[in-house]
């Protein structure tokens, strides 16, 4: 039976602090709470945990992304905080257990609603802050600073529990995945932005059929992952190959 590598005294501790983190963000959640349309956020909400089941496995992570930033990004434009930051801790908890490939462990668990809930709370929070301050009332800028943040954060955090856990440079892991995920987000973001302007000029029923531009883009991207891992191992062999045949003629 194979031992599990034990995790590094300091990737535990900077796993609790984001829990903490992600805790006092609920704290807050709950003394918001107060939706002025509970319908419909519970159709919100049901739609991204259907996207958040779109998930795609990045190459060299243990990790994995799906749409339900998509909604994240439309609840920072069109709901309260405690409604967009629900939307992303309930995205996390789908992302882990749905057609999981193996039974993830508590902590993978922990860490990844703690990382969408912080990097949800935090986007959420600045940017509205950032507007007011500047006394800006715009969907573009809202939707631009929003997505910005969410993504430095959401990559970062990943990037550093990983760094930390399998002692591997922070920079290569965040530029690796900053590269994957970045096509995956600034599209993900432009429907974002079509759905919030599409709700707040007319109705529910026209965003609402910005939804198959996202299963394509799932699909698009999807592809090109498995594409380019294709590549990757067809590199690996021509070049195992060539190692080869050099060695059989040097003998």
């Amino acid at each position: 039976m194979k031992s599990e590598t034990k995790m590094p005294n300091s990737a535990k501790a900077y796993i609790a602090m984001i829990a903490a983190l992600a805790a006092a963000v609920l704290v807050v959640v709950a003394a918001r709470w107060n939706p002025a349309n509970f319908q419909r956020f519970v159709l919100f909400f049901a739609l991204a945990m259907l996207a958040s089941g779109m998930k795609i496995r990045l190459p060299g992570f243990k990790t994995n992304i799906s749409l339900n930033f998509v909604f994240v990004l439309v609840g920072i434009a069109l709901f309260s905080f405690s409604e967009t930051v629900l939307v992303g801790l309930g995205g996390a908890l789908v992302q882990s257990f749905w057609k999981s490939q193996s039974r993830p462990k508590p902590v993978q668990v922990v860490f990844n609603a703690a990382c969408l809930t912080v990097s949800t709370g935090v986007a959420f929070a600045a940017s509205q802050y950032v507007l007011t301050a500047l006394r800006l009332d715009s969907l573009t800028a809202m939707m631009v600073l929003g997505a910005a943040l969410y993504v430095v954060l959401n990559t970062g955090l990943v990037s550093l529990v990983i760094s930390l856990a399998e002692q591997r440079p922070l920079r290569d892991l965040w530029s690796s995945c900053y590269e994957w995920t970045f096509p995956y987000f600034l599209v993900g973001s432009a429907v974002a932005g079509l759905a919030s302007a599409a709700s707040r000029s007319t109705t529910w029923g026209a965003a609402l059929l910005i939804l198959p531009a996202m299963y394509f883009v799932y699909l698009y991207y999807r592809l090109r992952i498995f594409r380019a891992v294709l590549e990757t191992l067809s590199s690996v062999s021509r070049e195992d190959e060539a190692a080869l045949t050099n060695a059989s003629q040097s003998h």
